[in-house]
């Protein structure tokens, strides 16, 4: 027995930094999703499932620019603050890198808006709607999560992201009263995602005594060289978790697009305060174990997926029972319909967190990212064909059928590139 204590003690002090860093990354997640579903139960009472589809709708269009002007760095760039961390000028060197680039991208996003504005109906009969929404952008750019995350230090990030998010929280609680006053909903979301990436920058700047240098060409080509592969898989990614919401709503109305957006809100906020957590407070520590030696990066990365996949079942089977409460309580009566697609996205919490270890973890991790487009290019094209093959006959539930079925299909692609990709190594090694 004593032995057993000891061996969980030390187990638990040698991964402290980890245990430190998804506490936090919890905290974070909460901010950043949880308490923004908080505020869903009085929103989809006041605006009503319809209004609340047409709000979803634009914040689905805009997911699209946001992922461009994150272009991937929340990993690409997190890895390396993560292996050159007690380099100050090369840190410096990817931090001013990623801002500008991420401000440009901030640009070219914009320009698309007013595309979208002169040939997207829905853009232009909504448009104040859809730039309010635009607007969060801006806390995007400026937002350095990379930073921490390559630091391992999110403690007091997550902490002044909480507080503000719940001030946002309140303010639409004081002044959304009707469903006339639906824009302000998304206006104080890109509000708080605003003053968060100012908070967040002045203090990454003058904790670590970041100084403007001048970025040489050399470090913009590699950090957006870097990025592209994460970005590449991270948009084709996206083809079959946002183009599904996308497709439905060019088949069916607001109250659909209503039902199947506040559905996947709760799905969503279950997997990213509990998966994501887990994967980026992991990956640099795997990052960090590849770039010693295969053999260590390979040997945590199993040591990891057991513990992670019985995680991610348990939090399956707790969704799929609790979707009718789930659904009345969060969503309301108006909401009922949603209860069969909440069990249909039941398997995701288990399926997303298994895809992630081994599409960001293990191909990212172990410097076999260039194989992601891959993944993401056959796992994009599917769910396209699939989704305007079965959504206009089965709406919802062929939406969300489309997804589960795209994230099994990414497990099995990029599992199987994983392990090829380590006996591809260790040969080459020998």
């Amino acid at each position: 027995m004593r032995n057993i204590v000891n061996s969980i003690s030390a187990n638990l002090q040698s991964n402290r930094q980890v245990l430190k860093n998804m506490t936090w990354l919890t905290v974070l997640q909460f901010a950043n999703y949880l308490i923004p579903l908080l505020i869903i139960p009085y929103i989809v009472r006041v605006l009503g499932a319809e209004v609340f589809g047409k709000v979803t709708y634009a914040q689905n269009i805009i997911s699209y620019f946001t992922l461009l002007i994150n272009f991937g760095f929340e990993y690409s760039a997190t890895r390396e603050i993560a292996v050159n961390r007690e380099d100050k000028v090369r840190c410096n060197q990817i931090f001013w890198s990623v801002i500008k680039q991420k401000a440009m991208l901030l640009l070219v996003s914009f320009v698309s808006l007013l595309l979208l504005f002169l040939f997207f109906d829905r853009v232009e009969q909504n448009f104040t709607l859809y730039l309010f929404v635009f607007l969060l952008n801006i806390g995007v750019v400026i937002f350095p999560v990379f930073y921490f995350q390559g630091m391992e230090d999110m403690g007091r990030m997550a902490i002044f992201n909480m507080l503000i998010r719940s001030s946002g929280l309140v303010f639409t609680i004081f002044f959304v009263k009707s469903a006339a006053d639906y824009m302000l909903y998304p206006l104080f979301i890109s509000l708080g995602f605003i003053v968060c990436g100012v908070v967040s920058l002045w203090y990454v700047i003058h904790h670590y005594d970041i100084h403007y240098i001048r970025t040489d060409w050399q470090t913009y080509r590699d950090t957006f060289r870097n990025g592209s592969p994460v970005f590449l898989n991270s948009m084709f990614a996206s083809l079959y978790t946002t183009a599904n919401l996308t497709i439905l709503g060019i088949y069916f109305g607001d109250y659909e697009v209503g039902l199947y957006g506040g559905t996947q809100k709760i799905i969503i906020a279950i997997m990213m305060v509990t998966s994501t957590p887990v994967n980026l407070a992991i990956y640099p520590q795997i990052s960090r174990r590849f770039k010693e030696s295969l053999a260590k990066g390979k040997k945590y990365f199993q040591q990891t997926i057991l513990k992670i996949a019985v995680f991610g079942l348990f939090l399956s089977v707790i969704t799929y029972f609790a979707a009718p409460l789930l659904v009345r309580i969060i969503l309301g009566g108006e909401f009922e319909a949603a209860i069969p697609l909440l069990q249909l996205f039941a398997p995701l919490p288990f399926l997303v967190i298994l895809a992630s270890l081994f599409t960001i973890q293990g191909l990212y991790g172990s410097g076999l990212q260039r194989y992601a487009p891959f993944v993401g290019a056959t796992l994009g094209i599917f769910s396209i064909v699939f989704n305007l093959l079965i959504v206009p006959k089965y709406g919802i539930f062929g939406a969300g059928l489309a997804w589960v079925i795209s994230e099994c299909l990414e497990i099995a692609i990029a599992a199987g590139i994983f392990y090829w990709g380590m006996k591809y190594k260790k040969n080459t090694v020998q």
